[in-house]
């Protein structure tokens, strides 16, 4: 199907993320139902029943992170052929993956299309031999969502999946996207503010990749002073990103990139859409991100280094 035609979608999930997804599809066009068994705007309770009574082109999953692996299972056992884009991370545990049928599949690390992250790609090669990377990111989780109350959030709970590790994954994709496998991590990481939630709103991670022998990635909910950044230290000099001012430099040349919050998300979608593979985090790249989390839990649980 060309890029430009229209395509049958079905959401899956209500919440923020979800209602992003609806909004940017309908904004291109695109044809939209929605399955929710707690929104009185959904057309379709269950994924199932969705299935079972309507035709859809390209389904997007984002429902709580618990939930995943059901939906994910469900589209394979109805044996869907169209694409599919999963939100991130792919699943809250490590699973063991049945085939399936999709003509395309993505997983929603969606920060893969901000320029920022495309020209640090393109450029990287440029710093030579890579001696250190960080990522650092922080939000203020009461001020994620405006309309909602943080602590019935899906961040907020333990058994939806939430917590640093997941919310803010992006920046263990990013790492595994540009370093390659990691080889060895250790962390520490908990609950240490007095945020009224049940999962952990602090964590941070040192590990060793193919191409880079010391990364290090900080989370947190807590910064009010919302941070998103990238320092990457090489033979020739220093790249470092900025994804909240939307900027970066190398060295003292300096690029800013006029980008707004939805424009990842719509690049994204335009490529699944597309059939392009080119930036996309697939199935396989995600599997492994969930892995990381698993030995991220257990270098914190145990005090100890996880090798591969």
């Amino acid at each position: 199907m060309a890029p430009g035609n229209s395509v049958n979608v079905v959401v899956v999930g209500a919440g923020s993320i979800g209602s992003r997804h609806q909004r940017i599809l309908k904004q291109l066009g695109h044809q939209v139902s929605v399955v929710s068994a707690n929104s009185p705007n959904a057309e379709f309770k269950s994924l199932s029943d969705a299935l079972e009574r309507q035709s859809f082109d390209y389904v997007v999953i984002a429902s709580q992170t618990s939930q995943h692996f059901h939906d994910f299972s469900t589209l394979i056992r109805n044996k869907f052929k169209g694409r599919v884009l999963i939100e991130k991370p792919l699943f809250e545990k490590p699973h063991r993956l049945k085939s399936n049928l999709f003509s395309f599949a993505a997983v929603g690390y969606n920060l893969r299309f901000h320029p920022a992250i495309i020209w640090l790609k393109d450029t990287l090669p440029k710093l030579g031999q890579l001696s250190s990377a960080n990522f650092y990111v922080g939000q203020y989780l009461p001020t994620w969502r405006p309309d909602t109350d943080y602590r019935e959030s899906s961040s907020a709970q333990d058994i939806s999946g939430g917590g640093v590790l997941r919310d803010l994954s992006h920046e263990l994709d990013l790492a595994q996207h540009l370093f390659g496998d990691w080889q060895r991590l250790t962390s520490i990481g908990g609950k240490f503010s007095d945020l009224e939630i049940t999962t952990d709103d602090t964590f941070s991670i040192l590990m060793s990749a193919t191409k880079c022998n010391v990364v290090s990635v900080h989370l947190n909910y807590l910064d009010q002073i919302k941070q998103r950044n990238i320092t990457i230290n090489g033979n020739n000099g220093t790249i470092s990103v900025d994804l909240v001012g939307n900027s970066a430099r190398f060295n003292e040349t300096e690029v800013k990139f006029s980008v707004s919050a939805d424009d990842s998300y719509t690049a994204q979608h335009l490529a699944v859409i597309a059939n392009d593979p080119q930036n996309i985090c697939t199935v396989g790249d995600a599997l492994k991100v969930v892995d990381t989390i698993e030995a991220i839990e257990i270098a914190a649980k145990k005090q100890k280094w996880v090798s591969q």
